[in-house]
């Protein structure tokens, strides 16, 4: 029930920006939210007549902030309220992702203000909400035990890189509910209350019905579970159940 919830204040938050973006003839913009959910946000935009379209610093990126304008209004990708940071350092090893999301969380930032996160070598990239990138260049000065200094105007060089983790395991057929239940690791009926929340996405929609049929190739998303992708079927079971392959994107 509070999964249920909290979708249904999400699209009630994107009506209300629909709305207000129609009324005051103005874009709106949320905070940063995974990327999938812009096939959920757009049809509520269509609705009320506005577009949709999102950004998150980069191209491919897993987080994006969406910004809901009227249809009359073209929105630059500057005017995303986005800034990306760099982080300096000098280890042998870089930090994890986790550690500098926990760096930054402990400056009392809430985990819809930041973005992506790309690391290198010698440094990382962070793309932050605009407001509080002056909380991060004041106070973020380590990332575990690795000393760290932060810039604001250097430009992107890091790239998002498609890391996978693959997934293999045995489903009936290729209906939304088993493939769900395999790449969530809940129970089939788990799975199915996840697809009527309207949690999984495919081909840019939403699919809301447990029976529906997907194939090899298909990219899809479940809310707050990742990204996916089905790479192939590796032949058949004795008990004739599809030994599958699947790809979760990280990042």
């Amino acid at each position: 029930m509070k999964a249920l919830d909290t979708i249904q204040a999400y699209r009630a938050h994107w009506s209300d920006l629909a709305a207000r973006c129609v009324r005051d003839n103005r874009p709106y913009f949320t905070s940063f939210v995974p990327e999938e959910d812009l096939a959920l946000a757009e049809p509520i935009a269509g609705k009320a007549g506005a577009v949709c379209t999102a950004w998150g610093g980069t191209e491919n990126t897993s987080r994006v902030i969406l910004c809901f304008a009227p249809d009359f209004i073209p929105i630059e990708l500057a005017q995303f309220p986005i800034q990306c940071l760099t982080l300096s350092y000098r280890s042998p090893q870089p930090p994890a992702h986790r550690d500098i999301l926990g760096a930054c969380m402990g400056c009392n930032l809430e985990r819809d203000t930041i973005g992506d996160i790309l690391i290198d070598a010698k440094k990382a990239q962070i793309f932050v909400c605009t407001a509080v990138a002056p909380v991060l260049l004041q106070e973020l000065h380590q990332v575990g035990r690795i000393g760290v200094s932060v810039t604001g105007d250097d430009p992107v060089c890091l790239s998002v890189k498609a890391d996978f983790l693959p997934i293999q395991g045995t489903i009936a057929s290729l209906r939304a509910d088993a493939v769900t239940a395999l790449v969530t690791r809940l129970s089939r009926e788990k799975a199915v209350q996840l697809i009527r929340q309207g949690r999984l996405t495919c081909r840019h929609a939403t699919i809301e019905t447990p029976s529906a049929s997907m194939q090899i190739g298909d990219v899809f998303s479940v809310r707050r579970y990742g990204k996916f992708r089905i790479e192939a079927i590796d032949g058949m079971s004795r008990k004739g159940r599809y030994h599958i392959i699947i790809q979760k994107y990280q990042g």
